[in-house]
């Protein structure tokens, strides 16, 4: 028989895209939902994000009731609250069900409440059902502590300070593993010159010392090089710089994340198999791969 402390840590894509969904032929294998990812050990599931992914995430819950004797716990925690990090949460069927216990965990730094913000996008201007519709025992904590014990899963995070509004990064230990959920950041403007290095340098070692050694490091990498010339200040990295933070902190494996709106299956495929031979795993002990939606890999 398995003992417990050797259980799997499986962690799957719901949504990878960023901005706003993109469903068609030409997204159909990185997919065109919007971030969420699960994070599974034992009895314990963590929600990173509420995109449009966690609508099949929800449905997928509905089909294994049968294997649970007692109420769904869930913990979801919250980047920010930009429309395509939180716009699922309506659309997620256990949210709807009495047997649901759902925490929800965001930045303690919003200028208005966690909780009028997620009430306010289902005001009845904008959706049929509010939020005090849902049947599940649902609680909106701005967070507090540094860490969060969560049964066999502890979280620690940081705030980010280079993206519209700000966002969370959270880390995950698991089982000896540590696993770092880093969307909607703008490292370029942390690691690529600019003025006030000491500040720069700070933030730096910060998100080094986050990210370092992690098993798994989900990130931000919306635009090539090119892309980010345009983009500057809209918040989010360029792939080349994450490329080269990750491996200069010892990232076992890498998920480029938040894939842009603009950017086609086709399009992704040219630029993975591009950055896979100027970053080979034998080189830089780094395992690189573009998050896919549908995606489940062991930690």
């Amino acid at each position: 028989m398995r003992q417990p402390s050797e259980a799997k840590t499986l962690v799957t894509f719901w949504g990878t895209r960023g901005s706003i969904s993109t469903p068609g032929r030409m997204t159909e294998k990185y997919g065109g939902n919007t971030p969420c990812i699960t994070v599974r050990h034992q009895e314990t599931i963590v929600i990173l994000d509420a995109g449009t992914g966690i609508r099949n995430f929800g449905l997928d819950l509905e089909q294994e009731p049968e294997k649970r004797g007692h109420p769904l716990s869930l913990h979801l925690f919250l980047s920010h609250t930009h429309w395509d990090h939180i716009q699922g949460l309506p659309f997620f069927q256990p949210a709807y069900s009495k047997e649901t216990r759902l925490t929800i965990y965001g930045s303690p730094n919003k200028e208005r409440f966690l909780a009028s913000i997620l009430k306010g996008q289902m005001d009845y201007d904008y959706f049929p059902v509010s939020l005090s519709d849902f049947a599940a025992d649902i609680s909106i904590w701005e967070i507090s502590s540094e860490i969060i014990e969560l049964g066999a899963i502890t979280v620690d995070w940081q705030e980010q300070v280079h993206h519209p509004g700000g966002s969370v990064r959270y880390r995950l230990h698991v089982n000896g593993k540590k696993i770092v959920y880093a969307t909607d950041v703008e490292l370029n403007q942390i690691f690529r010159g600019g003025d006030d290095r000491d500040e720069k340098d700070a933030l730096c070692r910060e998100y080094l010392d986050f990210v370092q050694g992690a098993d798994l490091l989900i990130a931000d990498g919306q635009y090539t090089e090119q892309e980010y010339l345009s983009k500057v200040g809209w918040g989010h990295s360029s792939i080349p710089v994450i490329l080269e933070v990750a491996s200069r902190a010892k990232v076992k494996q890498l998920a480029i994340f938040h894939h842009d709106p603009q950017h086609s299956d086709r399009f992704l495929d040219e630029l993975w198999m591009k950055k896979r031979s100027e970053y080979p795993p034998e080189k830089h002990n780094m395992d690189l791969f573009w998050a896919r939606e549908g995606l489940t890999i062991s930690v």
